[in-house]
């Protein structure tokens, strides 16, 4: 933290110190505690408070506590800002510290376990209340990690006050993975040195420390480590955060060298050079270990002088990358070149065969070589293989690879700058200007200028000679031309090093009409093509481009095409509204307002798509009819609308068009320009004004599509465009209670602003709509069909765009026709229709996760109950699924339903739903589209084989019209025992059930199987009985899960995001897709593999023996 801010931050803990008479907690003890934690504040996070219990609003029982809103919210010091304030309404937890009136040092431990915003007291209770982040959802996550660290202070020490202070402060910012810790000389055995005596590596007894799952564990003991001894320890003291990484346990020290130990994971030597301890530079490679070893084993290598050999030696600090080695910069004698032969004598070029070749490190094998008799040239250029001396002239040599002639001109020894040399370049051009003039001394330095500027790209630029042109042929208004030029545009050959041609090239000419000089030079510079020529009969200058020209240009005008995105779509915009304007002679409204209205907005096109804005003469129309008693009228058109033509490049008519008109009333007058202004905001959708002869009432002439057919009403939304039909008509119901339910849930729907690809519309759907209607399941409330839907879902189908390399999304409203649906028709829900519409509303949320999809909702015609229309299960029941896929039902696929369905039942929870009936006959397998999302990483090889499980039946657990609150809905061993005792049902019920449903895909059998599903066992699962499961099926960490899920205390059962977290950690081990694994996770994937033969013998019995789930879909007590 910086000076500024750290005064800003005491400064304002100075302030908080003199407000503490402002506040009491009303316990001498608590307010004490709170008054240490704020004076403690190091400006991390939110300062620790007492908050009043009537600052939250909005007080509700979640799953583990309560959550509220914190009216004043958190106060926290931005240091960056230098300022301090307040997050008002802060969304928080709450956690109740039961039978805590009196404050005893055992209440203010179990408060300091915790760190979250402040403490706060129920009035009514008395009990304290310690207030979190509104963002957890299980408390241990609030659990301060540090406190038991700080109690352990006391129970070590390094010997040192400063190592001791650093390490305790280390620990006291832990927040996850391992501990750094001071660890004792003797807890190391097998110490054994490696490299130079700086590292070491040893085996530590008892392993590194970590906090999981709520409590402190160590690794394996005799865990492996790195130990790098620290010989400096004074200057060590003094820099000891540089030397800490991620892999780094803690600290120690050599009892009999006295040196300080830093202690890394086994891992270190993989980043770490061996040899001295640094880091490696690069992979596996240490460049200052090797630059030491390769110059201690060079021998007989000096120049004689001692400036040169300070020079190589300074070089030989680091390494050079030649064609891919590290080579080493040298002396090297000149005994040692062969077949020396002179190459360029002006510039000094020599080309050689050098017999030992240059040294260079290979890292895969971890040795210096050389390579023998490599051919090797002498100049000054990087990535130079040394020094060498001629003995008899004396003159030094430099050693380079034998491209390097590539890289120079050998006329003049220059560089190349992008492979072109620019000296010998220059000259050519300069000697070529005696051989060309334009006549105009202006233009032939504008040329000269533009050459010396050729950087060896494209062509140059030149002076075309008129009668170097052939074929010429005029195109448009005698603007363009092209013709055949002979010799063709000049460019330099950065390959073969010398100047071509290309002849006979079909080129553009674009004749310039300006009267002087610097209006030309100024057109060439904003369009640099081939060159420049002159009409010798008019005197014209004339610009040469490529015959791609016209690609790019009005072939009438010559301008570019401001809009063209294919040799489809070439439009003028200066054409079009030149041709617009000499038409305006052809028509009149007979008003001068209107006249210029329409003119003004037909200036206003943009490109080849947008509408022609017309005066349309009342006659033009046919067919004129209302729609209904809207009035609003449709008619037909007989010349219809101007359209571009891509093909012609013209504009033509589409003929006979259907068109909706606007009349506007009492519009005789077309001053008003509040009318002017309405009339501009529509025109953007419209054709064109006409004007009705007999009321004189003006009439704006819009497209059909965008009003509605069966009423006239304008279309406030794309999918009402899409689907012709406003939100009004579509919804169109006798009953006003249905119009509602089924706008409440597109309102609904739209308000969560979903944007992923198959959002789904609900809808009113017609029971005609549905075909080859077949009976597929049958209980005591309903009976329930597969249908074909004709139109299908309507649905917003994700569509992926790109132009010129931008990539763009948008949704577009589409049916699937003949989808495959689900028909839940509920018996007797005709006499009972706020029941059915509240059962509805229960998958208002349609953003949940593994929950069935509903489409809409429909009516049997003869029997008139009410049917909710669901997504149709590919997989069928768990029952089909599991018959069909019992042998290939392994833990993985196994695990992966569960996921799905915890997940599911999260969703339900979050969202304050209990679901009350919760058997494995509501779970079933929808087949996944390839564009859905996939919250588990499925490992199966075909798409085919994707299925996913999902939840159904959410509410429907009693009869329609049952008001009899005793009785008891559900698959009676499913059911929790507080329920079977007739107390409500709760989020723990569910939990038991899901309990349940994993002994199922466990051992893929039946509940209590062998005994008769009565009251007898009803009164067993009051006393505790549940079904057996051994370790030899199902690992111990799975069943212990599915034991709490069981407890008879609901109060004792776990949360839908605990099991979440658990189930999705087994199946992510299993999947060795884990990152994080600790220790002990690779026993938990052990004991899932080792039961796994056990499981697949029980799987196979199914074979044989299906499951029944039909037994007892609901019963009464």
């Amino acid at each position: 933290m910086e000076r500024k801010e750290l005064i800003q931050l005491e400064h304002g803990k100075v302030i908080i110190k003199t407000k503490f008479s402002n506040w009491t907690s009303g316990n001498e003890k608590i307010d004490k505690f709170i008054q240490e934690k704020q004076l403690n504040y190091k400006g991390y996070g939110a300062l620790f408070e007492w908050i009043p219990y009537n600052e939250f609003i909005g007080i509700k029982e979640v799953e583990n506590g309560f959550k509220a809103i914190w009216k004043r919210g958190t106060l926290r010091c931005f240091s960056n800002k230098l300022l301090w304030k307040r997050n008002s309404c802060k969304e928080v937890s709450l956690k109740y510290l039961h039978n805590s009136q009196n404050v005893t040092d055992e209440l203010l431990n179990e408060i300091k376990k915790y760190s979250g915003y402040g403490i706060s007291q129920n009035p009514v209770t008395k009990d304290y209340i310690i207030v979190f982040s509104g963002e957890y959802s299980n408390y241990h996550e609030n659990y301060d990690y540090t406190y038991d660290l700080k109690n352990n202070f006391t129970n070590w020490t390094s010997g040192n006050e400063i190592i001791d202070n650093f390490i305790q402060e280390k620990q006291s910012k832990y927040l996850f993975g391992v501990v750094f810790e001071w660890i004792p000389f003797n807890k190391f055995v097998d110490v054994k040195e490696i490299g130079n005596n700086c590292l070491t590596r040893a085996t530590w007894g008892e392993g590194k420390l970590s906090y999981i799952g709520k409590e402190w564990i160590r690794s394996s003991s005799y865990e492996k480590v790195c130990l790098k001894y620290l010989y400096d320890s004074d200057e060590f003291i003094n820099k000891i955060e540089s030397y800490l990484t991620k892999e780094c346990y803690g600290m120690s020290r050599d009892p009999v060298t006295k040196d300080y130990i830093l202690v890394y994971s086994d891992y270190y030597f993989t980043n770490n050079c061996k040899k001295c301890g640094n880091e490696y530079t690069e992979y596996y490679y240490c460049e200052p270990c090797q630059i030491n070893h390769a110059i201690n084993n060079l021998t007989n290598r000096t120049s004689g002088n001692e400036i040169i050999n300070n020079f190589i030696q300074e070089k030989q600090l680091k390494l050079n990358n030649i064609k891919g080695y590290k080579t080493l910069f040298e002396w090297i004698p000149y005994s040692k070149f062969i077949e020396i032969k002179e190459i360029n004598e002006k510039v000094g070029f020599t080309e050689a065969i050098w017999k030992d070749g240059f040294l260079h490190y290979e890292t895969r094998n971890d040795v210096w070589k050389r390579n023998s008799y490599e051919k090797v040239e002498s100049y000054l250029i990087t990535g130079c293989y040394g020094i060498s001396q001629n003995p008899d002239t004396k003159v030094y040599i430099l050693v380079f690879i034998n491209e390097y002639s590539d890289l120079y001109c050998k006329k003049c020894g220059d560089r190349y700058n992008r492979e072109l040399c620019k000296s010998c370049q220059s000259d050519y051009l300069k000697n070529n200007l005696t051989n060309w003039t334009s006549g105009n001394e202006k233009i032939d330095n504008f040329i000269q200028e533009i050459q010396l500027k050729y950087d060896g790209y494209g062509d140059i630029f030149e002076w075309i000679s008129y009668n170097e042109f052939i074929d010429v042929n005029e195109i448009g208004d005698n603007c363009l031309t092209t013709a055949i030029w002979k010799n063709g545009p000049l460019r330099c050959d950065t390959k073969k090093k010398e100047w071509i041609r290309t002849s006979y090239v079909k080129v553009s000419l674009s004749y310039l009409q300006y009267s002087n000089d610097e209006e030309i030079i100024d057109k060439i510079e904003k369009e640099i093509g081939y060159g420049i020529s002159q009409d010798p009969d008019t005197n014209d200058y004339i610009l040469i481009f490529s015959d791609y020209y016209y690609e790019t240009h009005c072939e009438k005008c010559g301008k570019n095409y401001e809009f063209k995105y294919s040799d489809f779509e070439k439009w003028c915009k200066l054409c079009q509204m030149n041709h617009l304007k000499i038409n305006f002679i052809n028509w009149t409204s007979g008003n001068e307002k209107v006249n210029i209205l329409i003119q003004n907005t037909q200036l206003k096109i943009n490109n080849c798509d947008d509408m022609i804005f017309e005066w349309i003469p009342y006659n033009k129309f046919i067919n004129v009819n209302e729609i209904g008693k809207s009035g609003i009228f449709t008619a037909i058109r007989r010349e219809g609308s101007l359209h571009y033509s891509k093909r012609t490049k013209k504009y033509k008519r589409k003929l006979n068009e259907k068109a909706v008109l606007i009349y506007l009333n009492n519009s005789q007058s077309f001053c008003n320009n509040e009318f002017l202004n309405e009339i501009k905001y529509l025109i953007k959708e419209s054709y064109g004004i006409s004007q009705d002869p007999n009321t004189n009432d003006y009439i704006l002439v819009s497209q059909d599509k965008y009003y509605c057919e069966k009423c006239g009403k304008k279309y406030d939304s794309e999918l009402e465009i899409n689907n012709k039909s406003c939100t009004s008509c579509q919804t169109s119901h006798e009953n006003k209670k249905i119009n509602d339910l089924i706008q409440e849930m597109r309102l609904i729907n739209n308000d969560y602003n979903i944007k992923i690809c198959g959002t789904i519309l609900f809808e009113w759907i017609s029971y005609d709509q549905f075909d080859d209607i077949r009976e597929i399941g049958k209980r005591c409330y309903s009976t329930v069909y597969s249908a074909i839907w004709k139109d299908g879902l309507l649905y917003d189908k994700k569509i992926n765009h790109q132009w010129k390399g931008i990539r763009k999304q948008e949704y577009k409203w589409e049916r699937k026709p003949n989808a495959k649906v689900a028909l839940k028709c509920l018996h007797n829900s005709k006499n009972f229709l706020d029941e059915f519409i509240n059962k509805v509303k229960i998958y208002s949320n349609r953003s949940m996760e593994n929950i069935l999809k509903i489409y809409g909702i429909s009516q049997n015609p003869n029997t008139n109950d009410y049917i909710m229309v669901f997504e149709y299960a590919e997989g069928g029941t768990f029952n089909n699924y599991l018959v069909k896929n019992h042998e290939s039902f392994d833990w993985l696929k196994g695990l992966s339903a569960l996921a799905n369905i915890i997940n599911g039942l999260n969703e339900i929870h979050q969202n304050h739903i209990v679901h009350r009936n919760f058997h494995i006959g509501n779970i079933l397998f929808t087949k996944m589209d390839p564009g859905d999302k996939d919250y588990i990483n499925y490992n199966y090889n075909h798409i085919n084989d994707r299925y996913e499980a999902c939840i159904s039946d959410i509410g429907l657990f009693r009869k329609i019209g049952d008001t009899d609150k005793t009785n008891i809905y559900g698959v009676m061993p499913y059911v929790a025992p507080e329920v079977l005792k007739g107390k409500p049902y709760t989020r723990a019920a569910d939990i038991y059930s899901f309990g349940m449903i994993m002994y199922v895909v466990a051992t893929g059998k039946q509940l209590f199987a062998n005994c008769a599903h009565d009251k007898s066992l009803i009164l067993n699962i009051y006393s505790g009985v549940r079904p057996e499961l051994n370790e030899k099926i199902a690992p111990k960490c799975y069943i212990d899960l599915m034991k709490k899920c069981w407890n008879l205390d609901p109060d004792n059962r776990p949360g839908s995001v605990e099991i979440k977290e658990l189930i999705y950690l087994f199946y992510n081990l299993l999947n060795g897709s884990c990152r994080t694994a600790q220790e002990h996770h690779y026993e938990i994937r052990k004991q899932f593999e080792q039961t796994q033969e056990h499981r697949k013998e029980n799987l196979l019995m199914i074979e044989s023996k299906p499951i029944d789930y039909s037994y007892t879909s609901y019963l009464y007590i």
